[in-house]
């Protein structure tokens, strides 16, 4: 009888293990999978995510940033023709009205320098927006300017190419907010 007992207890105790390591490896594939969905939506996704209309950087560093990140998804990842087009209707939300005014053909000229950068195997390897201590301000003409130095590298093949670029952005009046009014490239290396 008491062997019986024993036997009963040991196949209870089985039971409630197999149940306990039934219950933890369900936890754990659904987590991977949460972890394998939110991998798989991926920098573009991630981007075209971005509401800059409610949600617009607060900085001129950080407006410099945003463009920086999109123009490196549009140039490295693998994005539709669609997802290219947002993206380049979300690089016009960064830009002042008057640059804007200067576009000819906007979604066609982006559209047509990410596929050459993109068949020349150009991406953008890394970027460094300067620190706010570094940002230049000034006053002119009764509009506020702000300087943004950036170093952005592009990678063709195993060829690394740096440049330094000068962002000039203006406050935009009615909403306080930093536009893009142009940049330049001041350096290059080889």
């Amino acid at each position: 009888m008491k062997n019986s007992g024993w036997q009963k207890g040991f196949i209870f105790l089985l039971g409630c293990a197999a149940i306990a390591v039934a219950v933890y490896f369900g936890y754990i594939n659904r987590n991977t999978s949460s972890s394998e969905e939110v991998l798989a939506i991926g920098e573009v996704q991630d981007i075209l995510m971005l509401d800059l209309d409610n949600n617009y950087p607060p900085t001129a560093r950080e407006v410099v940033n945003c463009f920086c990140r999109i123009y490196k998804a549009l140039y490295g990842e693998n994005a539709s023709d669609e997802q290219i087009s947002q993206m380049g209707k979300m690089l016009l939300k960064l830009y002042d009205t008057e640059l804007i005014n200067n576009q000819v053909d906007y979604d066609l000229s982006v559209m047509q320098e990410v596929n050459r950068k993109k068949k020349d195997g150009y991406t953008i390897s890394t970027y460094r927006v300067q620190s706010a201590a570094e940002t230049i301000t000034k006053k002119i003409d009764d509009n506020e300017l702000t300087y943004v130095a950036c170093a952005i590298t592009m990678r063709k093949g195993s060829q690394l190419n740096a440049n330094d670029y000068i962002f000039v952005l203006r406050k935009e009046e009615s909403s306080g907010r930093w536009k893009i009014f142009g940049w330049t490239v001041t350096g290059e290396d080889g």
